[in-house]
């Protein structure tokens, strides 16, 4: 569209207006950060999250005011090329090959790596535009704070979780849609994911149980993000609500079903530190095994939660960050199978997962959504809880919220 003199005041207004507001939500930042830099807990983390993520979304804002709306289509092209040459340097050894002080050329790295010169000269040209790496002078290149969190293994296996097996099913999603009628995948082996990887009658999980690297990158992956979401698990006052009732030794005080290696479990075993009774994690003996972390005061427990609960009874049956990967009707067998252990009046579930509010999700809500969506999982509302826990044989009581973020506690009783 042509300019003129009114829509290029227009558009210098608009921007610096926007600059305004990202200004004031540094100031708002500052303020909150500082305040709660010393302070523990949910509260003061939940706080620095809602200023930090209101920041970035004013930043964000600013960009595609200063690009303009047909510059900002064309930022889907940049990002996924930037994607893809960040995935092939990693995969070329690039990020090794840097020393962490000091910078390589791109004749020493070719050399170094066994790579064409020209080849790597182009790929690092596209990540060193926006980064993670520097490009010092002339086909120079240096590390980045912002490059070298790709060594850490839970962030390498995030990357390459999020590109390796997630990228495909985005890129397919329409094809697999425009094949199966755009309606909700129901099924293991009839999502976006096993259309884009062509897995046959495989889901996911067999799909990748038989590829050791891949999964080995899914687990990394799935632990930098439980990790960065760690504060979320103190939404649920656990310590306040088992202190109501008489315990001992003997109590099963809560069950972390489908817990993984623990991480969580530890977390809320020194939430609950003082009050008698167990706590018992709950996995599968593949993931058991791979255990190395001792956990002190918690019993392990072999379970596949696709059966019938065997410990019954329990204060508190945990399930976090697992129903999202499931399909309703999974997630109906899974809630029946926990229920059918659950004591009237003793026992409630929490369940620990995104809870969409009706507007305004934030951005890890919406990509997680669009992952599980590959899987046949859902990332779902309060409304859409209270219809499983119903089907399940279950009543919603209340869901815990806390600022900064859409995680949530669900809360439910046998109905």
């Amino acid at each position: 569209m042509e300019k003129t003199p009114e829509s290029v005041a227009q558009e210098i207004a608009a921007i610096r207006q926007s600059l305004k507001d990202v200004t004031a939500a540094v100031d708002r930042y500052a303020e909150i950060a500082e305040k709660n830099v010393s302070q523990a807990g949910t509260a003061a983390a939940g706080e620095v999250s809602e200023s930090h993520t209101a920041l970035f979304m004013e930043s964000h804002k600013f960009m595609r005011t200063a690009r303009g709306p047909l510059d900002m289509v064309f930022s889907h092209t940049e990002n996924s090329s930037h994607s893809g040459a960040l995935r092939a340097v990693m995969e070329m050894g690039v990020f090794d090959a840097i020393p962490l002080d000091g910078s390589s050329t791109a004749t020493e790295l070719a050399s170094k790596l066994n790579a064409d010169k020209d080849l790597l000269v182009r790929l690092m040209r596209c990540v060193t535009i926006v980064g993670p790496f520097a490009e010092l002078g002339p086909e120079e290149y240096a590390h980045t704070a912002y490059s070298k969190m790709y060594l850490v293994p839970e962030i390498k296996g995030l990357f390459k979780l999020m590109y390796d097996e997630f990228a495909p099913p985005n890129s397919k999603m329409y094809e697999f849609f425009r094949e199966q009628g755009f309606q909700t995948p129901n099924s293991e082996v009839i999502n976006p994911y096993c259309f884009a990887h062509k897995t046959g009658d495989q889901s996911i999980w067999e799909y990748l149980g038989q590829r050791p690297d891949r999964l080995s990158a899914l687990n990394f992956g799935m632990a930098a993000q439980s990790g960065a979401a760690a504060w979320t698990v103190g939404i649920f006052p656990f310590a306040t609500e088992l202190r109501k009732v008489e315990t001992t030794d003997e109590t099963v005080l809560l069950i972390d079903i489908g817990g993984g290696k623990g991480h969580v479990t530890k977390q809320i075993k020194a939430l609950t530190e003082g009050i008698q009774g167990k706590i018992i994690l709950q996995e599968r003996p593949e993931v058991l095994a791979e255990i190395t972390d001792p956990l002190s005061g918690i019993e392990k427990m072999e379970y596949d939660f696709f059966t019938p609960q065997t410990v019954k009874g329990a204060q508190i049956y945990y399930i976090r960050r697992c129903l999202h990967d499931w399909s309703d009707t999974d997630c109906v067998r899974i809630l029946k199978n926990t229920a059918s252990a659950m004591t009237p009046g003793v026992s409630r579930l929490l369940i620990s997962e995104i809870v969409l509010p009706a507007t305004g999700a934030d951005v890890e809500a919406t990509w997680m959504d669009m992952t599980m969506l590959s899987v046949s999982g859902s990332e779902r509302d309060e409304g859409h809880w209270s219809r499983l826990l119903s089907e399940a044989g279950l009543k919603m009581e209340r869901t815990y919220h806390a600022p900064g973020t859409n995680y949530g506690a669900v809360e439910a009783y046998l109905a």
